[in-house]
């Protein structure tokens, strides 16, 4: 521990700040008023000023200044400069694109407040007076170009983690190798539409159909299609280090519901892969009662030996041992990837478990990337849904945008 004394003999002062620091001596001389006099001209010897109050006034001084820069030296000996630290992490921010935040300050007049009328999500797609049309229109031209990008791209044939050396000093050349376009995805979404934040990157905005677009002019072909995503694999990688294990979490893992190359479970596994992020443990929960030779026929040989069947179902319960965030809290660290998924078609657990998420500092801190199908009232898919919707379009909204400023990366599900 530093420590500081102060030893006096005359007017003589030291700083000894601590043995690990060299002692300095800001030693003045020590002036006998017997000794300094000034003689006046046209005076007798013995007609002297004494000065010694002035000289003792100047080397006081001198001894202040000498001594605050000390006092500094162990101030920072014991505290990083606030420019230092800013400079290793800088603060969390998250910058919702120009549409989403029309969306979010205007839930009521676009009629998405009702938790007992079904909302007509695809409005703000159709109306052509919205004064975010033309903006929209831009940005799912984009999105377009964006999927093209990501169905071109090379796969990665190494884990990211692979690539990086013991020093992680080559984070950013490793980290290069995942971008769609060479200004990274600002060069692609040029309109400045996606959303944003420091840490995940850009991602699409949050738009009251909470699935594709395209499924307003073709329900069937597009309902269950994923192009609506925005995935920022650059800002991702920028997080990973050597020691990183990367964890997919799948609440509400039915395989046979859609088949196994169309289920997006399947899917959001295989896109991450592509871009270098392989999964060490996938959890996949699902309390359908499921044989496990069957289970795994339709798991792609890749993910088998990450794949975890859970065939059970999860408790919301906080803390509960079949509750996965109890999992994730106890065995993971922020220094993790952990991607979790939540689509287990009863609202009542899984509003529970989405709230618990939003609410808790350390899984906040622990869950990277959040994918949600949130059963709320939405006109589109009421037939899909049936009694099991609960809630407004507006909360699940407010919902998502919540757990994005508060550093999830928070999708919805299709």
């Amino acid at each position: 521990m530093l420590r500081s004394s102060l030893k006096l003999s005359g007017c003589k002062k030291h700083v000894d700040l601590s043995s690990n620091v060299e002692k300095e001596d800001y030693s003045l001389p020590v002036f006998r008023s017997n000794e300094l006099r000034v003689k006046r001209d046209g005076s007798s010897a013995s007609e002297r000023v004494p000065v010694l109050a002035w000289l003792v006034f100047v080397n006081s001084i001198i001894v202040v200044v000498a001594f605050h820069g000390k006092v500094m030296e162990f101030v920072s000996l014991i505290s990083p400069s606030s420019a230092s630290a800013s400079e290793e992490r800088s603060p969390y921010h998250y910058h919702p694109s120009s549409v989403e935040k029309h969306v979010l300050d205007n839930l009521n007049g676009l009629g998405l407040t009702s938790s007992t009328e079904y909302a007509d999500t695809c409005a703000i797609v159709r109306d052509t007076r919205s004064p975010v049309y033309a903006d929209l229109q831009n940005y799912f031209s984009e999105l377009n170009h964006y999927n093209d990008l990501i169905k071109d791209f090379q796969p990665i044939t190494h884990d990211l983690r692979e690539l990086i050396n013991a020093n992680e000093e080559n984070i950013e050349e490793v980290c290069s190798i995942t971008k769609l376009h060479s200004d990274g995805l600002g060069g692609i979404f040029t309109s400045r539409l996606v959303s944003n934040s420091t840490d995940a990157g850009a991602m699409e905005p949050l738009l009251p159909t909470m699935r594709s677009h395209k499924m307003c002019n073709n329900f069937a072909k597009h309902v269950m299609s994923m192009d609506y995503l925005v995935h920022d694999f650059y800002s991702m990688c920028k997080k990973l280090k050597r020691h990183s294990k990367t964890v997919f979490v799948d609440m509400g893992a039915s395989l046979d519901f859609h088949g196994s190359e169309s289920q997006p479970a399947i899917y959001i596994n295989k896109i991450y892969g592509k871009f270098g992020f392989n999964f060490d443990h996938i959890y996949a929960y699902e309390i359908t009662k499921k044989e496990p030779s069957n289970v795994f026929e339709l798991i792609p040989a890749e993910l088998q030996a990450s794949w975890h069947w859970v065939n059970v179902g999860v408790d919301s319960t906080p803390g509960s041992k079949m509750n996965p965030f109890t999992t994730i809290t106890n065995h993971f660290s922020p220094d993790d990837f952990v991607v979790v998924k939540l689509d287990i078609d009863t609202s009542a657990v899984e509003n529970l478990l989405a709230r618990q998420l939003r609410d808790d500092p350390k899984l906040l801190g622990l869950v990277d990337q959040f994918y949600f199908e949130d059963h709320v009232k939405q006109k589109e898919l009421k037939k899909s849904w049936g009694e099991s919707a609960e809630g407004s379009v507006a909360e699940s909204l407010e919902l998502m945008a919540s757990m994005r400023e508060k550093g999830v990366a928070s999708h919805y599900w299709p």
